[in-house]
């Protein structure tokens, strides 16, 4: 029966959606990288897309132009060796015949760092191999996965959370590496369908992230990915936006008489968004997240729910505002870009359950005092108690232990200050979070993360890049890390590490 309900709601989207085909696409990965340029680009124009949802769908003849004025402002130089088309201008493969494109990329992260505040802990180091296969068939069709295969050794208090979590941060379950270390594949995939001009479909395990921030208080990529199924819809030339998403998450509660990796509890989630674009200036969108419990380790499997089917946003969470069995969080996302390189942005998240209220307010500055390459973010973000029900595994804003929204979730407050600097092919990177946060178990604490870095570019295919830093954190309670860094990396994902 439900798969029978999946193929009618699809198929009555196709319908809405008849009518001319757009060209090849392309999501764009929302590293900050990738996002600092191709944002100052896209501020330049006056142009309808939708920023807050990401990863952004482009048109692959838009995506080809940014790249071009990156190569650009990089000085990027013409080499007619193959070695040096590789290494700083191209893909590493490309095959393409008629209606079919596909390019192949390495992956890594090479990275050796210490704790110079930990005597007892050794270096601290990452080991990533990693391949990434992407392209178009058709206009119709792109599809992209890739593999991260990763083993690690963290500073103590990255150490601590993964112990407890068993998960290492926006990545995948941990396993046990040698001594003190963890082993963590991962693996992403999806293929969009563009049905029609106003209509497309995705399915695949990633992230996703609603915003403009440096932090999600509605859905980030702070979590592992997740598998979904996704329907997009565009009206009125693009100034109303819908996507639908349904989702299948995962708790690290084993289930009863489980034994292996792939017996934990499981949950589903509804994300559904509806963003309102009138002009180039502002953007406002409403946000749902329902989270629906599958297994309990009283009564076992429950019973599916057909709402979970339903695609009428905010029907579900009032249905459903008594039901134990669901947890749904409602909230609202503002976008305004009054000037050419100025843009202000909030949210709010209001867990229906016990109304809990978070807020998130913060500014975006591009080519600041007319310095070419000089970026600036200033964020504020506070989040009170009993908004994304962390009481009951089965339903919290939860994927494998990590939070899907903020990553300090409840009862915090926070100040970030985000600097950029780019010129050429060198990138200056400096960012401080300072967070209260209520902690149930010690009480109140105050934690200051702070990073700064510097790093080289080769291939803005990939950021393939060098850098060295440090990443410096205060706990008011347990003390400080003084993390120092080098290594070689390609930089298409975003791992917060500032908790």
């Amino acid at each position: 029966m439900r798969k029978y309900i999946i193929q009618i709601i699809l198929t009555t989207l196709l319908f809405i959606g008849a009518g001319r085909l757009f060209a090849q696409k392309i999501l764009l990965p929302f590293d900050r990288i990738t996002a600092l340029e191709v944002n100052r680009q896209l501020y330049e124009l006056d142009t309808n897309i939708h920023f807050s949802y990401k990863p952004l769908l482009l048109n692959k003849s838009e995506y080809d132009t940014i790249m071009k004025h990156v190569q650009k402002r990089l000085g990027a130089k013409h080499r007619e060796k193959w070695g040096g088309r590789k290494l700083f201008n191209e893909n590493l493969a490309v095959l393409q015949a008629k209606d079919f494109y596909l390019t192949i990329d390495p992956l890594m992260n090479f990275e050796f760092g210490k704790d110079l505040d930990d005597k007892s802990n050794g270096q601290v180091t990452t080991n990533t191999r990693g391949i990434l296969i992407q392209g178009n068939i058709t206009e119709k069709v792109y599809f992209r996965t890739d593999f991260y295969e990763t083993q690690s050794y963290f500073p103590t208090y990255m150490d601590s959370m993964i112990l407890s979590s068993g998960a290492v941060p926006g990545q995948g379950k941990a396993k046990p590496f040698k001594t003190n270390g963890y082993d963590y594949p991962l693996v992403t995939g999806i293929v969009n369908f563009q049905a029609s001009k106003n209509v497309n479909l995705q399915f695949g395990q990633d992230k996703m992230f609603i915003g403009n921030g440096y932090r999600s208080l509605l859905l980030s990529d702070n979590s592992s990915p997740f598998l979904f199924l996704q329907a997009g819809l565009s009206l009125f030339e693009n100034k109303l936006n819908y996507h639908a998403n349904w989702s299948a998450l995962q708790t690290l509660v084993k289930v009863h008489g489980g034994g292996g990796d792939d017996l934990f509890a499981r949950k589903q989630a509804n994300f559904n968004y509806v963003s309102f674009k009138p002009n180039s200036i502002w953007e406002i969108g409403l946000f749902e997240g329902v989270i629906w419990e599958r297994w309990n380790e009283n009564s076992y499997s429950q019973d599916f729910d057909p709402l979970f089917i339903n695609p009428v946003p905010f029907v579900n969470s009032f249905a459903k505002k008594s039901d134990t069995l669901v947890n749904s969080i409602l909230g609202m996302n503002v976008f305004v870009k009054p000037f050419t390189y100025t843009s202000f942005y909030g949210q709010l998240s209001y867990g229906l359950e016990k109304e809990g209220v978070g807020f998130q307010v913060g500014t975006k500055l591009y080519e600041v005092l007319g310095i070419e390459g000089l970026s600036l973010q200033a964020e504020y973000n506070q989040v009170g108690g009993n908004v994304y029900g962390v009481k009951n595994d089965y339903v919290d804003y939860f994927h494998y232990n990590q939070p899907l929204a903020v990553q300090q979730m409840e009862d915090f407050s926070e100040v970030i200050l985000i600097g950029n600097y780019r010129h050429k092919r060198f990138l200056l990177y400096a960012k401080a979070s300072l967070a209260d946060v209520v902690n149930p178990s010690i009480g109140d604490v105050t934690i200051q993360n702070y990073e700064a870095n510097l790093g080289y570019i080769f291939n803005p295919i990939t950021n393939l890049m060098v850098n060295a830093g440090v990443r410096y954190r205060d706990h008011s309670v347990t003390g400080s890390t003084n993390w120092v860094y080098f290594g070689l990396k390609t930089n298409l994902r975003n791992l917060y590490y500032d908790f």
